[in-house]
C-alpha cells in the first residue's frame, strides 16, 4: 500500500472504531474498509460494527474527536475510568466514594503500645509495693481471763484524773479502774484510767491539793482501736495483784465503753 491508501485505511478505521464511529451508516465506506483490510491480509466480517476491536497496526490510528477523562480523586477510581469496571455516570451527580478507613499510623500504634506497657508496669509496681510490706503479727494470742462489770459502790471524786460525776468504775485485785473524759489521762473517746485502789481519795477531798504515788495508767479509744491499758506486774503493783499473778506477768485491760476485758499474756499464770 502506498501512503495515500494507508491514510484512507486509517480514516475508515477511525470511522469504524473511533469515539465518533459512523461507518455503519455508510455501506460504501464499509465495503471500502473491507477491501483495504483484505489487501493488508486482515480478516473481516460481513459487516464491521463499532464494537469490533481494531487490528493492531504499526502506526497509531488517528483520533477524530478529543476525549476528556476526569481525573479520579486521590485514593479513588473514577466510575467508568480505566480499570473501574463500572459505566461512566452521566449528569452532575458526584461519583460514589468508597468508605474511608481510619488506621493507626505506625507512630500512634507504637505510642499506644508503650502506654499499655507503662500501665502494666505501674500496676505491677503498685502490686509489689503492697505485697512487699513485711507482715507483723499483731495477735498476741493472749487469753481473756476475766470480764469486769461496773461496781456502783465505788466512788471516784469528780475531776480526779478526768473522772466525771457519772463515771462508771471497776475493781480488780487492789486496782481501781474508772471511766474518764481524758483530762490528765489522755485525749480521745472511751477513755479510762487505772490506779492503785489505796490511792483513791475520799469523795470530799480537795482535788487541788491531792497527789498520787504508785502505779497509774490510762488509755483511750483511737478510731476502731479500743481503749487499752497494759503493763507488767512488778513490785509497784498492789499486793493483791502480786499475790494473784507472779512477778513479770503481762496483763492487758481492754475497755469497750461498758465492760473491761482482762487478758493474760501466753506463758504467764
Amino acid at each position: 500500500m502506498d501512503a495515500a491508501t494507508l491514510a484512507e485505511l486509517r480514516t475508515l478505521r477511525a470511522r469504524a472504531y473511533g469515539p465518533s464511529a459512523d461507518i455503519d451508516q455508510d455501506p460504501a465506506a464499509v465495503q471500502r474498509l473491507h477491501e483495504l483490510e483484505a489487501r493488508r491480509g486482515a480478516p473481516h466480517a460481513e459487516t464491521a460494527l463499532p464494537s469490533d476491536p481494531p487490528e493492531p497496526t504499526d502506526e497509531p490510528a488517528p483520533v477524530s474527536a478529543e476525549v476528556t477523562v476526569p481525573e479520579p480523586l486521590s485514593g479513588e477510581i473514577a466510575p467508568g475510568g480505566v480499570g473501574s469496571g463500572l459505566p461512566a455516570e452521566s449528569g452532575d451527580h458526584e461519583p460514589a466514594r468508597p468508605p474511608k478507613l481510619h488506621l493507626l499510623s505506625s507512630r500512634n500504634a507504637a505510642l499506644w503500645a508503650l502506654s499499655v506497657i507503662a500501665a502494666a508496669c505501674l500496676a505491677a509496681g503498685l502490686t509489689y509495693s503492697l505485697t512487699a510490706v513485711t507482715p507483723i503479727d499483731d495477735s498476741s494470742g493472749a487469753t481473756q481471763i476475766d470480764t469486769l462489770e461496773p461496781d456502783p459502790f465505788i466512788e471516784v471524786p469528780s475531776g480526779w484524773f478526768g473522772a466525771g460525776p457519772s463515771s462508771i468504775a471497776f475493781e480488780y485485785y487492789g486496782l481501781t479502774l474508772f471511766e474518764s473524759t481524758g483530762g490528765y489521762t489522755g485525749v480521745g473517746t472511751d477513755c479510762f484510767a487505772l490506779v492503785d485502789s489505796e490511792q483513791l481519795p475520799e469523795p470530799d477531798a480537795d482535788m487541788n491539793t491531792w497527789s498520787i504515788s504508785g502505779i497509774m495508767y490510762n488509755g483511750c479509744r483511737a478510731g476502731s482501736f479500743p481503749a487499752t491499758i497494759q503493763f507488767v506486774v512488778d513490785s509497784s503493783a498492789p499486793q493483791q495483784l502480786r499475790d494473784r499473778f507472779p512477778a513479770d506477768s503481762a496483763l492487758q485491760f481492754v475497755f469497750d465503753g461498758t465492760r473491761i476485758g482482762v487478758f493474760l499474756a501466753p506463758g504467764d499464770s
